[in-house]
């Protein structure tokens, strides 16, 4: 019995140490802020309050979801999709999107079609349709209302050593059409994971979902 004791602690203790260092060198664990204009700009594939795993190492390629400094206020973070890599052409029209003259549309609905946000000018509930998109390594969601009466068509060469940031909310975006291309360097950070929700660990809806 004290064998199998000791041998519990050993594994556990293994286990602890193996995560020490992977959060030290590839992982990092964060909680999207309760920022009106970023929760509303995620949605619907992550929300604010979603405590997400991070990976710090590597280098993201087209579609996939990174996390990215801030570069209007130092010590935030954007987070955006990469829809263009250095030497693409990025077209983007509410909802239409071409990348180096290649459509990306819905392929299907959600699983829940509706998805609602808080609109950060005025405070009032939106509803938003939601449909999944192939881009890069796979399926994500994306939310789409009506377009901004001043929104307009975006056309944009990356430059080098730079990436084009899209929201995954077409309608209510915080990206490359609002703050311009981004460091490639910068942007190095890819969201994998959430752990648990904004609600907490009883929202099993939330909690151990891959982030696409």
């Amino acid at each position: 019995m004290r064998k199998l004791f000791n041998g519990l602690l050993w594994i556990l203790g293994t286990l602890l140490l193996l995560g020490v260092v992977l959060r030290a060198l590839v992982l990092d664990v964060w909680k999207v802020p309760n920022d009106p204009m970023l929760g509303a700009a995620l949605a619907p594939s992550l929300a604010p309050g979603d405590v997400v795993v991070v990976l710090t190492r590597g280098t993201p390629g087209f579609g996939e979801l990174v996390r990215c400094p801030d570069p209007e206020a130092p010590g935030s973070h954007i987070v955006g999709r990469i829809a263009g890599l250095p030497g693409d052409t990025v077209d983007v029209d509410h909802t239409v999107l071409l990348v180096n003259g290649q459509r990306y549309d819905a392929e299907t609905a959600c699983a829940e079609p509706k998805v609602s946000i808080t609109d950060p000018a005025t405070g009032n509930p939106v509803q938003l349709s939601c449909n999944m998109v192939m881009m890069g390594p796979g399926l994500h969601a994306r939310a789409t209302g009506r377009k901004p009466p001043l929104e307009r068509r975006h056309h944009v060469e990356v430059r080098p050593d730079t990436v084009f940031l899209l929201s995954d909310n077409r309608s209510y975006h915080d990206d490359s059409r609002d703050f311009g291309l981004q460091p490639r360097s910068a942007c190095n950070q890819r969201i994998v994971f959430r752990l648990w929700g904004g609600a907490g660990w009883s929202d099993d809806r939330r909690r151990f979902t891959f982030v696409r």
